[in-house]
Order: structure tokens, then C-alpha cells, then sequence
């Protein structure tokens, strides 16, 4: 970030931008760098050590209005794409996730179905009925940050979910398909793996 780098508010005026860049050009100066006692060994560089390349860039960007507004406009595009939450790394079809019986839990009171997906890392990505229920696709892995987006529709009879027929069973039991499933995402086009 520019900003940051001059050590100046995104509102600063254009005054306050060249007396930034004009202290910190002055302050990384070779002649103003840190030089150790004759005799002791130590790193010659200052931490705040700055590039200059990069600090001209930064100036020259932010003094002409019209690339300050770009680079502005450039800050609140990747801002609000942050905001958006993880971005997937691939896509899944639930059809690639392995069933299992969730019996109760001491911790948790919830029975029904849930799907496992092996992770690159080791780990597992983890979905139930009730994350499905809710419209959840986003599942992280338990062990990484790698985040995936699982493909599922929910199959619906009349407006209400399909129930097990016959037995009594009062649990809905949900089939779900998926095909072809296909996201965009920022002009690419991810597909389910093979």
C-alpha cells in the first residue's frame, strides 16, 4: 500500500504527500544510513530500510490525481473482494464426499447424515444436512486454510423435502444430485474434479 508506505492518511493532500516522500527519500539516503563502530560486525542495514524504486512509484502515483484516483479505486476493488470471504480452490461435487451416519453426540444433539472429503493437506472438509438445509456450499478444511466450494441441490417433492417412505421414519431424507456443476469465479471457470 502506497499509503502506508509514504506513512500518510488516504486523505492527505497532495502537499502532505511530497513532504512524506521527500522525509522518507531523505531518511534512506545512503549517507544517512546507520554504519556500525569500526570493529563490531553487525548488519549495515537499517530495519526500515525503504526501495527507492518502489518509493518513486508510490509519489509518482499518488501526486497526479488521475492515477491516485485509479490506485484508489484499485484499493477498495481488492478491499471489498476481501470482504467477499474465501475464494474457493477448487469445486466438488457432494457425489465425491463419503457418507456417514452421525449417531448423537455428547456434545452435539444433532443425528442425520454427513459428508467427509479428503483435503491435499491430510485434513477433511466436513458437510451435513443441516449445513445443506441452510445453503451452505463454502467448507473449510479442519486442518488448512484451503477453503472449497461443494456442489449439491436439494431434490424437493411438491415444495417439501423428500421423506423416507414406509418405515415410519419422520426424518426427511434428502437426495442430492449434481450435474455438470459449474462456478465462475472472477472470469475463471472452475469444474468439478475428476
Amino acid at each position: 500500500d502506497f499509503y502506508s508506505l509514504l506513512c500518510i492518511p488516504r486523505d492527505a493532500p497532495s502537499t502532505d504527500i511530497k513532504i512524506a516522500y521527500h522525509r522518507i527519500l531523505l531518511l534512506s539516503h545512503p549517507d544517512k544510513q546507520f554504519r556500525p563502530h569500526v570493529g563490531t560486525s553487525g548488519d549495515r542495514s537499517r530495519p526500515g530500510d525503504v526501495d527507492i524504486a518502489l518509493l518513486k512509484e508510490a509519489y509518482t502515483i499518488l501526486s497526479d490525481p488521475s492515477s491516485r484516483a485509479a490506485y484508489d479505486r484499485l484499493l477498495r476493488r481488492e478491499a471489498n473482494a476481501k470482504s467477499r470471504g474465501p475464494r474457493p480452490a477448487q469445486v466438488v461435487s457432494l457425489e465425491e464426499f463419503t457418507p456417514e451416519e452421525r449417531g448423537e453426540d455428547e456434545d452435539e444433539e444433532t443425528t442425520g447424515q454427513e459428508w467427509h472429503y479428503g483435503c491435499r493437506c491430510g485434513g477433511t472438509y466436513r458437510i451435513t444436512e443441516d449445513d445443506m438445509e441452510n445453503g451452505k456450499h463454502l467448507v473449510g478444511c479442519e486442518s488448512c486454510s484451503e477453503v472449497i466450494w461443494v456442489g449439491y441441490e436439494l431434490a424437493e417433492d411438491e415444495g417439501e423435502p423428500v421423506r423416507d417412505g414406509g418405515d415410519g421414519d419422520t426424518t426427511a431424507r434428502y437426495f442430492y444430485h449434481i450435474d455438470a456443476f459449474r462456478v465462475s469465479l472472477r472470469g475463471s471457470s472452475y469444474g468439478t474434479r475428476n
